[in-house]
């Protein structure tokens, strides 16, 4: 009869392994997908947000400031202006462009940005916090200010109570004594 059960208890194991494999084999491929779809907006949104100015660094490690964005039906290139002394000039892909430098204005106009944004949370906090104090009820504080004298007559109560015991105890200490 044991080895019947434990026959039984085999065959379960085995269906949740399969099933936890299964399920394994249908999440993976879509969770890969999600995330490629969210690189994939990454990068079309860095590709249409390019503009004359910026400076760049392409998938071949060359560094540059682009001087021209071209719009063909079929692609979009970017005409970069490479070099110190000497410039050269190189026509890529817009989408070998691997990332855009930001110009200290532009990371300054957005750390004004966060920190405004900061500050509209906390005030907006606030004002929930003063909202829900102007709307406690009077209703509400009555019945806390009745149970008040209440509690610190249970707590004159128990004292004494507490007061005696330890009397109590005293006495019994020196009788023993």
């Amino acid at each position: 009869m044991t080895s019947l059960m434990l026959a039984e208890t085999n065959n379960v194991m085995s269906y949740v392994l399969i099933g936890v494999v299964a399920l394994l084999l249908i999440a993976m491929p879509i969770m890969m997908n999600l995330r490629n779809k969210k690189e994939t907006q990454k990068v079309q949104e860095q590709t249409n947000s390019l503009k004359v100015g910026d400076k760049v660094l392409t998938t071949s490690g060359v560094y540059g400031t682009i001087t021209e964005v071209k719009f063909d039906d079929t692609k979009k290139t970017v005409v970069i202006e490479t070099g110190g002394k000497t410039k050269s000039y190189m026509t890529v892909d817009a989408f070998a462009i691997y990332t855009v430098f930001k110009s200290e204005a532009e990371l300054a106009r957005e750390q004004a940005q966060k920190e405004a944004e900061e500050k509209a949370r906390l005030e907006a906090e606030a004002a929930k916090k003063a909202e829900k104090k102007a709307n406690h009820k009077p209703e509400e504080a009555a019945v806390a200010a009745e149970q008040k004298p209440e509690t610190q007559q249970d707590n004159k109560n128990s004292n004494q109570k507490n007061n005696n015991k330890n009397n109590s105890s005293k006495k019994n200490d020196s009788n023993k004594k």
